[in-house]
């Protein structure tokens, strides 16, 4: 049977916009969490929709893919291996011993190996199997040498760690190995996107006695949520009723919590309310805020007795639907040619 190719993974088609993939891999994610979904084939599934995602977000990344398909350049799939040279990029520190790293492997036409590579860097392949870690991807190095930052210091490997935004925010460790050693990373509580984490050589981390690691955060999907730096997005939808009385909505915070969200009464959709504090941890300490744009919805009408009471409320209502009117002064868009 055949490999499956990273758009077979999502279930999507090759034409698929970016919004359509983040979707597809957000509910993929959500279906096989292995924290919530403890069937045998979980871990992986989950780990394969990563992986497809990781390539198929990236425009220079998915660009590369595409080519392979087209030209038969290599056969790269969900979990398998380039057979051509493949696309590769470097990471936030620069390049290193390896240069740089490419989903699925690197190819045979020279370099090393993906086997060789994760050898060296964290000891074996099996970094990708432990509990709490997603997969590496981008690694790199930096040592002493001319116009390198970090000359005349201990050398460094970099590597990225793909974590869930509840990972992100309540914190705590999360076990890999690296350097032949299972070890935890310790993730800051709060951390935003490109947090970087070192672990020390020759230290309880280290990717060696004379190398010190960092990891670099991602943070993937979230099916609430959208992360912008240190602030953290979402959608409320509240009834037409609300939006005129007030009241309340339940939302769930990534720590795992539940907060009432106090609606005020005259609230527009469109409008955004702020939870001040309670984004991610942002420059100078400063943590960033949650901010939930108003969505009036219009819920299903369970009898003929709602149904009633909007009649009654059309009756005694004053408003007229109508075209809105520009205010004075206003921009105008131009007028239509021909």
């Amino acid at each position: 049977m055949a490999a499956k190719s990273y758009y077979e993974v999502l279930g999507v088609p090759k034409n698929a916009s970016r919004q359509e993939i983040k979707k597809a891999y957000q509910k993929l994610a959500k279906q096989w969490h292995p924290d919530v979904n403890k069937a045998p084939e979980a871990e992986h599934r989950f780990k394969e929709a990563a992986e497809a995602y990781e390539v198929l977000s990236n425009e220079d990344k998915k660009r590369s893919y595409d080519e392979e398909l087209r030209y038969g350049a290599g056969s790269r799939s969900a979990g398998g291996s380039a057979s051509g040279t493949g696309a590769s990029w470097e990471g936030p520190f620069g390049s290193g011993r390896s240069g740089a790293y490419t989903t699925g492997g690197f190819g045979s036409g020279g370099g090393f190996a993906e086997d060789d590579l994760f050898g060296m860097f964290f000891g074996s392949r099996g970094a990708a199997e432990r509990a709490g870690f997603d997969f590496f991807s981008g690694s790199g190095g930096a040592g002493p040498g001319p116009g390198n930052p970090w000359d005349n210091v201990r050398s460094r490997v970099q590597a990225e760690l793909n974590i869930t935004l509840e990972q992100a925010y309540k914190g705590g460790d999360i076990p890999v190995r690296a350097g032949g050693r299972d070890v935890k990373v310790n993730i800051p509580a709060r951390s935003a996107e490109g947090t970087v984490v070192e672990l020390p050589g020759g230290a309880a981390g280290g990717a060696g006695p004379d190398e010190d690691l960092l990891i670099i955060l991602h943070l993937l999907p979230h099916e609430i949520y959208e992360v912008q730096g240190k602030h953290l997005h979402g959608k409320v939808q509240i009834a037409p009723w609300q939006a005129v009385l007030g009241g309340e909505a339940k939302v769930p915070l990534p720590d795992g919590s539940t907060v009432k969200l106090k609606i005020p009464a005259g609230m527009e959709s469109g409008k955004t309310l702020r939870m001040p504090g309670k984004g991610l941890l942002g420059d100078g300490g400063i943590n960033g805020d949650i901010l939930f744009d108003i969505e009036i919805v219009i819920p299903d009408l369970a009898g003929e007795a709602e149904k009633q009471l909007y009649r009654q409320l059309a009756e005694l209502s004053s408003f007229q639907a109508g075209a809105k009117r520009q205010s004075a002064g206003a921009p105008r868009g131009k007028a239509p040619v021909g």
